[in-house]
């Protein structure tokens, strides 16, 4: 499927017939276009890419000031975590298993720098919001003393961030799994002992 072609799918499916695809960039490693509504303003839509290995998208918002650079990083990113997992896709979230430490400081701090978080069910009459919440040291020591120990829903960057400081010095073993969202239900009389649990 030619590039223009991809680009119009994409388009077609925001179901908005009246966006007008702008022109497309064509490089050695990508396609690059962007959209537009000949009568409206809209705000938020920015360049998307079309990688040519694999015709992923990758795509940015309108408050992105440099997305060119922004996804040739991700690219090398993707391909340096590659060597280590191989279905390794910088555009998704993930579980993360940790199985072995060696340097039990070393990842705690790297790991409260990446600004780790968990949520937490809070019932409010017959309503339950999820709260987010930042880790502190204590608790990931707490929660790191029993391995194997699972982190959920964390982004592809910060997974990057941590094979990066095992570059440096081998801190800690660990696995990863494509973080699959689950809905959970919002009303109380609904609700599991799986919709009430923290999400760690």
């Amino acid at each position: 499927m030619s590039a223009k072609k991809l680009a119009e799918e994409y388009i077609k499916s925001l179901g908005t017939p009246e966006m007008k695809l702008s022109e497309v960039e064509d490089t050695s490693d990508y396609y690059c276009f962007s959209y537009f509504h000949p009568t409206e303003i809209y705000v938020g839509q920015g360049l998307i890419f079309i990688n040519k290995l694999d015709n992923r998208f990758f795509i940015y918002g309108s408050g992105n000031s440099d997305p060119k650079t922004d996804y040739k990083i991700k690219l090398e990113q993707e391909k340096m975590a590659r060597k280590i997992f191989p279905e390794f896709d910088i555009r998704k979230n993930y579980n993360i298993k940790i199985n072995r430490i060696l340097r039990k400081m070393n990842l705690i701090e790297k790991l409260l720098e990446l600004g780790f978080s968990y949520t937490t069910p809070e019932i409010v009459g017959s309503d339950i919001f999820r709260i987010s919440k930042p880790y502190n040291q204590k608790l990931f020591e707490n929660r790191l003393s029993k391995l194997p120990c699972e982190f959920n829903n964390i982004n592809a960057k910060k997974v990057w961030n941590i094979l990066s400081l095992n570059k440096e010095k081998k801190v800690v073993e660990f696995t990863i799994a494509e973080y699959i969202n689950v809905k959970k239900e919002n009303r109380v009389e609904r609700a599991t002992e799986t919709d009430l649990e923290t999400a760690w």
